[in-house]
């Protein structure tokens, strides 16, 4: 999805801060050369005072004005730059200096968004999901095979593969995933490969934890749908929801509500969410309730994780 209106908004404010810094820099090299050399003072105002009067020519018509502009203006800026090159200043010392010459600071070309638009954007993006630090170590290119047991070794391949696929197709299709199986069998780590990939195509990621997604609810109980959803538009408009380890907290009939709600609302708005569990089916059954099994089964890709203890297997290596 595209940025919030807050977030565009910030990040707009921030090339507001660009040109005004620009602005009172520029102003300061004005004074400055102003001060040193009053001849660069009276070119620049004669610049302006000769562009508007030939622009008033341009509208009586006159054939030659466009001409006579050109050369006087031309003739104005060599004089004015080489003053300033005998001085030991760049030719362009008082042009205004942009961040992004590409946008002169404005975020856009035309209608399209700048590339530093864009990797602002990123930015904002890595910094709101939650997930800014451990993606530069858990992502698809620091996976390795090596860390799996042998029964793995059979069965991630299929999973990496739907995983890779996920990202590729998650423009065209609608899709959610539960990871479920034992802890450390990897199924975190892949939600987080996935997580990067996504918000390196600039899409909205946003992860919680069990507990942290249950604290978002635990001082505030009301059933009102639409208060609901104002006050948790990101939760439900993030382009991906990470829920991890769900099962791990303390759930009652309240959290067990709120879940329901987040998972239904973002199916209805088709917007894709990846939970991983320790828990077996049955067991999360039990526990979250079959309407809520009910939903996920009905709507999400059951990925089943086997094997051992990866984490454990990694301590038990490093202390050898």
């Amino acid at each position: 999805m595209p940025l919030t209106n807050k977030q565009h908004d910030a990040i707009m404010r921030g090339y507001d801060r660009r040109q005004y810094l620009n602005y009172r820099q520029l102003c300061a090299r004005q004074d400055e050369i102003y001060q040193k050399f009053p001849r660069i003072r009276e070119i620049e105002e004669n610049i302006s005072s000769y562009s508007l009067r030939q622009a008033e020519k341009l509208f009586d018509a006159d054939p030659n004005a466009l001409s006579d502009l050109k050369t006087q203006l031309l003739s104005l800026r060599q004089e004015k730059e080489l003053l300033l090159t005998k001085a030991g200043y760049p030719a362009d010392y008082l042009d205004r200096h942009y961040t992004c010459p590409d946008c002169q600071d404005t975020g856009y070309i035309g209608r399209k968004k700048c590339h530093c638009f864009q990797r602002e954007e990123i930015r904002l993006l890595y910094s709101s999901s939650r997930l800014e630090g451990i993606l530069t170590e858990e992502n698809f290119d620091t996976l390795s095979y090596e860390v799996y047991d042998e029964e793995q070794m059979e069965s991630m391949p299929a999973i990496i593969r739907l995983c890779q696929n996920y990202v590729k197709t998650f423009d065209q299709e609608f899709k959610n995933l539960l990871f479920y199986g034992s802890v450390g069998t990897g199924k975190t780590f892949l939600t987080n490969c996935i997580a990067k990939e996504l918000l390196d195509r600039r899409h909205s990621v946003i992860y919680f934890t069990a507990f942290q997604f249950f604290e978002l609810f635990s001082a505030w109980n009301t059933s009102e749908s639409e208060d609901f959803s104002r006050r948790h538009e990101a939760l439900l408009e993030s382009d991906l929801l990470i829920l991890d380890d769900i099962g791990t907290e303390m759930a009652n009939t309240f959290t067990v509500s709120k879940l329901f709600q987040v998972l239904n609302e973002r199916v209805l708005r088709r917007n894709s969410t990846i939970i991983s569990t320790n828990l077996s089916p049955r067991d999360f059954r039990d526990i979250y309730s079959e309407r809520v099994f009910s939903r996920i089964t009905s709507s999400y890709t059951l990925v089943k994780f086997t094997g051992s203890d990866i984490r454990i297997r990694k301590k038990i290596a490093r202390s050898r």
